[in-house]
């Protein structure tokens, strides 16, 4: 039997659903909305008839006194056969519209506006809150809704251009975030807490070299139509593990400075690469030696001869489950790959010895 403190409940209307049997709950720095699928037997302990729980119903899901989700559910799906009667349970954070969802806003067009007032405009309608845990640079000089492109897509090519992570917090607020500095108590060892370990370690994503291009408007063209567009300031960065020709050109719609190329293709080559190379680390159970759940954006310090790992890195992502026991996949990152890009805190510039974590 799960602990007190380990029982998931899923609260719909004011009524709280337990007793589940198969649980998957993952939250990450590198998804824009935290997800849950979870299943039991049809009918919950203490009710005398099957409850069904329709879809796009707002919900919390709690771990313990913890909250973990703060959505809608998406899915309801029942199952029978010969022998049992069971159904499954989906949903994500509030966010997830913005995932679904068209980008919809007066003129679809900001004059001289951060990121954030961007972010707090688009997703008003849709009853959810921005909280801004970073500087996001200077303001847009303009910034426009692309036809069709889903909320998501709009702040997500925003955020790429002020170097910054978009995310959801366990009350479904969206989060404007860099890598965390906070580190989580004690250690992911080999051999003692460590139930399997595996790397992903992949070229697909990378190339040698990155180039951020700005685009600038030229004027009227000579037929009076409206200005045409022409190639501005650019900045490149390389990634010297990657040693055959595999270069990148990114158009940014940015024009900025060219040291705001630089921050974005050094951001490009990081991102790429900490994302190309990480470690997946399952452990039992869902909580740290202090008793607090396991966080994204959180250090810990990892040994694993196996993985040749002997450092500390950043949580990226979290995955709770629930089969025959409590585990909790951890996806881990150099922290590097998500940190303040150097240009803008003022540090020196790393190298760019690129190697697998």
């Amino acid at each position: 039997m799960m602990p007190a403190h380990d029982k998931v409940n899923l609260i719909v209307a004011g009524t709280v659903y337990s007793g589940w049997t198969d649980v998957d709950i993952e939250r990450s720095i590198e998804r824009f909305a935290g997800s849950f699928t979870i299943a039991l037997t049809e009918r919950w302990p203490g009710q005398a008839s099957a409850r069904p729980i329709k879809p796009g119903r707002p919900c919390q899901v709690k771990i313990g006194d913890d909250l973990v989700i703060t959505g809608y559910t998406d899915d309801y799906m029942p199952r029978i056969d010969s022998e049992t009667h069971s159904v499954s349970i989906s949903g994500r954070d509030k966010t997830g519209d913005l995932v679904d969802c068209s980008a919809i806003h007066k003129s679809g067009q900001w004059k001289k506006i951060k990121l954030e007032r961007i972010a707090t405009d688009l997703c008003k309608p849709f009853g959810i809150s921005v909280i801004t845990a970073t500087d996001t640079g200077k303001a847009f000089p303009s910034f426009n809704v692309e036809e069709g492109e889903s909320v998501f897509e709009c702040l997500d090519r925003a955020a790429r251009q002020r170097a910054v992570l978009l995310t959801s917090d366990a009350a479904g607020n969206l989060l404007i975030t860099r890598a965390s500095g906070a580190v989580s108590p004690g250690a992911l060892i080999e051999g003692q807490n460590v139930l399997s370990a595996e790397g992903q370690f992949s070229w697909k994503d990378r190339h040698s070299r990155y180039t951020i291009k700005s685009q600038e408007k030229s004027g009227e063209d000579y037929l009076g139509g409206p200005p045409a567009k022409k190639s501005g300031a650019s900045a490149a960065a390389a990634d010297t593990s990657v040693d055959r020709y595999r270069p990148l050109i990114v158009i940014s719609e940015d024009h900025g400075a060219g040291v705001t190329m630089a921050q974005r293709a050094s951001y490009e080559q990081r991102v790429r690469m900490g994302r190309s190379n990480r470690a997946v680390v399952t452990v039992q159970g869902w909580r740290r030696p202090d008793g607090k759940l396991w966080q994204p954006n959180t250090l810990v310090s990892v040994k694993s001869p196996s993985l040749a790992l002997d450092s500390q890195m950043l949580i990226a992502g979290c995955k709770y489950s629930l089969r025959d026991k409590s585990t909790t996949t951890l996806t881990l990152v150099r922290k590097e790959a998500f940190d303040l890009i150097p240009q803008a805190s003022g540090k020196k510039k790393p190298d760019n010895d690129m190697s697998v974590v």
